[in-house]
């Protein structure tokens, strides 16, 4: 189990230099792809591109009409399973969180915004398979990956809380996770 769950870097660039310090070199496709989601996550508010989180963001496509307290209601969502960590957004519409919302639907707190179309907020790709493989027989720079996606995870969450109006947060956390997987791999060594 990790105790203290702050992460002694602050961006993926140094932790993939601390991965390769320790491997000679190698890193593995999994560690790189997570770092890969990371960076861009990194990257988000100064690249030029639209995504998911901007336009959330951006009050030009938030529904005048449909706001509390000048924002708009969300609910926030995570899951991971075997292929994925994600965090979803749905919109409030009639006091419930909507999966599916028409186009211009004059009730929702966003003009277009779809949650069936847009997709996950976030979505760390391999991330289950990397907390696997750290809790069995992980390096240090594993370990600083996982607590940077739990940090960059839970700053956005954080970002989306002030910014909009959450209603409602459901799942487990980057850190959540990893101790669960913690725990059944220790209880199946005890085994």
């Amino acid at each position: 189990m990790i105790n203290d769950w702050s992460c002694r870097f602050n961006n993926v660039k140094a932790i993939l230099q601390l991965k390769k310090s320790i491997n000679f070199g190698d890193v593995s496709l999994n560690f790189e792809t997570v770092a890969k989601t990371l960076k861009e996550l990194e990257g988000t508010f100064i690249d030029g591109f639209e995504n998911n989180i901007k336009y959330l963001l951006n009050s030009n496509h938030w529904n005048a009409n449909n706001l509390v307290a000048g924002k708009p209601s969300i609910s926030l969502r995570s899951r991971m399973d075997e292929y994925a960590f994600e965090l979803h957004c749905f919109p409030i519409v009639k006091d419930e969180a909507q999966a599916v919302v028409v186009s211009r639907d004059p009730n929702s707190p966003f003009t277009e915004y779809n949650p069936a179309s847009f997709g996950p907020l976030l979505k760390i790709n391999g991330l289950n398979n990397l907390i696997s493989m750290a809790v069995r027989k992980g390096d240090d720079a594993d370990m600083e990956l996982i607590k940077y996606a739990h940090m960059m995870t839970e700053q956005l969450i954080t970002l989306f809380t002030k910014r909009l109006n959450v209603t409602e947060r459901t799942g487990k956390s980057v850190k959540d996770f990893f101790e669960m997987m913690a725990e059944d791999e220790a209880a199946l060594k005890s085994v």
